[in-house]
């Protein structure tokens, strides 16, 4: 007799598998989803509530773990773990909907956290244009990153339009433009200066029309420059800031349809550092960072479903390197608040080596974060990155 192990990663996966074994249909749609195991966290239920809830649990098969304290009633709120499998979780739900202390709406955002992630998109690939002479590979313009698209201190447009069409024709569904680097050693550059950098690349999109043909996001924390790029055509404006860098960028965006991304950093400027900052749940505190700064997106007046959430890649989260493969590892979390997740980690510091010895890590990593969830990815090799995640997508589907 030989024993195996068998990771079953959907609900359709496991049905096939009991089709193949000969199980008859009736069979199959009952313990499909009973092999279907899920853990969710829940943050700051009420203990009187966590405890009913903990009964309904076991009640229907499955449990929830609580700290100590809020098993003996102390305290007001608790977070939790619920563990169930896809067939305890639906009788789990409709005995939720009778209880009071709030459980009725942890029911309600439960179906929503599994509606997102059943909800599997095609991947989209967003190419980075870095019109700035201090990124992090100033030599090769096929990088799309650095001095190599400025001829005489001012912005090549010939040059950059020639990458531009490379990254359409590679299959890009965005193009985020930057016009001041914010990674580890950066510089503060001034308004003026980001404009002489972005206007000339925005200005010959709109004579080349590039707008007609694919997404534009500008990659800015300064309103005068989200209110131009939104002005001349970009659809997007991507805050590494997540809105904290300049108090009137809320009121801009609040005005525009565009999608707006915020970013968690460890850093309340726009310049990160290489500091390594120690986090006893990495995931934990970008899930209440994240939380706190959409609700502020929301009360000045942009629309939830504009919202695109970074978790933030690299000196973002820490100097050390182990953070960011944490955030990959257990990306799939971001998925409680139900929007679009953005991933970079393309030819970043952490993923070892020399910039130009990172392309593997780079779409492994990519490819890992779609698989858990990440719906836009950040990238500076377009037709490889999409190649691999078009690769990603036939194996799911």
């Amino acid at each position: 007799m030989n024993i195996f192990l068998r990771k079953i990663e959907s609900l359709r996966e496991a049905q096939e598998t009991l089709k193949r074994l000969g199980v008859d249909s009736a069979g199959v749609g009952i313990m499909a989803k009973k092999m279907m195991m899920k853990n969710f966290f829940l943050k700051g239920l009420s203990v009187r509530g966590a405890n009913i809830l903990k009964q309904e649990c076991i009640s229907v098969g499955g449990d929830l773990a609580l700290p100590k304290a809020a098993s003996f009633l102390e305290g007001v709120s608790t977070d939790a773990i619920l563990m169930v499998n896809e067939a305890q979780l639906e009788k789990l739900l409709i005995k939720l909907k009778a209880q009071p202390f709030g459980l009725r709406e942890v029911g309600e955002r439960l179906r929503d956290v599994i509606r997102s992630s059943r909800a599997l998109a095609f991947a989209k690939v967003m190419g980075i244009l870095n019109v700035t002479p201090d990124s992090f590979s100033q030599r090769d313009a096929s990088l799309s990153d650095g001095g190599s698209f400025f001829r005489g201190g001012k912005i090549d447009t010939e040059c950059v339009m020639r990458r531009v069409n490379v990254m359409i024709d590679e299959g890009a569904d965005y193009i985020d433009i930057g016009g001041e680097s914010t990674g580890p050693g950066s510089v503060n550059v001034s308004l003026k200066e980001e404009l002489a950098r972005i206007e000339p690349v925005l200005d010959i999109f709109a004579k080349k029309k590039i707008f007609s043909k694919i997404k534009i996001s500008v990659d800015t924390y300064k309103s005068a420059v989200a209110k131009i790029a939104l002005e001349k055509g970009a659809r997007m404006i991507n805050d590494v800031t997540a809105l904290r860098g300049d108090v009137k960028i809320a009121r801009v965006l609040a005005k525009s349809q565009c999608e707006v991304v915020l970013m968690y950093s460890k850093d309340a400027t726009a310049r990160t550092s290489r500091e390594s900052v120690h986090y006893d749940d990495v995931m934990k505190t970008i899930i209440s960072f994240l939380e706190e700064r959409v609700n502020y997106a929301v009360a000045n007046g942009i629309s939830r479903d504009r919202l695109v959430l970074d978790p933030g890649m690299g000196a973002f989260v820490s100097g050390d390197p182990k953070y960011s493969f944490e955030v990959l590892r257990r990306l799939a979390e971001l998925q409680i608040f139900d929007l679009p997740i953005l991933v970079g980690t393309s030819r970043k510091s952490f993923l070892g080596g020399a910039v130009d010895d990172r392309l593997s890590a780079s779409l492994t990593t990519a490819t890992m974060a779609y698989l858990h969830g990440a719906s836009i990815l950040r990238v500076h090799d377009v037709k490889a990155s999409r190649d691999s995640l078009n690769a990603a997508w036939k194996v799911l589907v």
